[in-house]
């Protein structure tokens, strides 16, 4: 059985359930034993956007809707029913690196970076629109607001005044003290298989979250404590001829 193959993103048909117990998977409306090998690796909730939930390796096909997995080592542990997949011939050992490992993913975390300002004016319960004058301090669209229990986010910033992403239920006083948060670290890693097609012509990348390399690459997001996306890539094996499939990976969860 070979370590990896050249094919990502594969595309696969219906859903699947996981029994954990046995690594028995059933699935519905699938077409296991037409479309898929065994030694691939089937990505349990990875298409669509929706909730991943890790990755296993496929060791025997019994029938078009009934296979099973090695280990679920690599998988969150949360419970897999009605799920959409895809399949992949990523390399195997990532699987179980605790590095590239979904029980390592977390997402970012609302913190208080002491950024303060103070109301202008009156706003009222209700109302979206603060007065107050943030040009001087550290606030960028994506923070929040903290208004009584809640943790609001700033949808804009002008130079008077800023937008909520929702109103407020306490109402706020000249001088006021507002309090601002930021979400900053998370962790969110994942295994993709990168073609020719994201680079141009001379061989660069077209992109800043790209590199300039093809083959297996491990990419890991997440916030630093300025807002920014940062990405990290790693080459773990390069190689040319990796096809992929057109099925979405899932959103980081530092977006979700």
């Amino acid at each position: 059985m070979a370590l990896w193959g050249n094919s990502d993103n594969v595309t696969s048909t219906g859903t699947v359930s996981l029994t954990y117990a046995t690594g028995e998977v059933v699935g519905s409306g699938t077409s296991f034993a037409t479309d898929l090998k065994v030694g691939q690796v089937l990505r349990f909730g990875i298409r669509g956007g929706g909730t991943y939930f890790g990755d296993a390796v496929i060791v025997g096909i019994t029938s078009e809707e009934v296979l099973t997995i090695g280990s679920t080592a690599g998988l969150s542990g949360a419970s897999i029913a009605s799920t959409d997949f895809t399949v992949s011939e990523l390399p195997k050992y990532t699987i179980l690196d605790s590095s590239f490992s979904e029980t390592l993913q977390a997402a970012p975390t609302l913190t208080n970076l002491g950024v303060k300002g103070t109301a202008t004016t009156n706003a009222g319960v209700g109302t979206d629109i603060i007065p107050v004058v943030v040009g001087s301090l550290d606030v960028i669209v994506g923070d929040t607001m903290t208004n009584g229990a809640a943790d609001i986010a700033v949808s804009t910033i002008s130079a008077t005044t800023i937008s909520l992403g929702s109103t407020i239920s306490a109402g706020i006083s000249t001088g006021d003290v507002l309090t601002f948060k930021r979400y900053v670290g998370g962790n969110d890693k994942l295994v993709y298989g990168i073609s020719t097609g994201a680079y141009n012509a001379m061989g660069v990348a077209t992109s800043s979250y790209r590199l300039e390399g093809e083959g297996w690459v491990g990419v890991t997001t997440y916030m630093d404590t300025h807002g920014n996306l940062r990405v990290k890539k790693e080459i773990l094996v390069a190689m040319s001829g990796i096809t992929t499939g057109s099925i979405d990976y899932p959103t980081p969860v530092h977006n979700q």
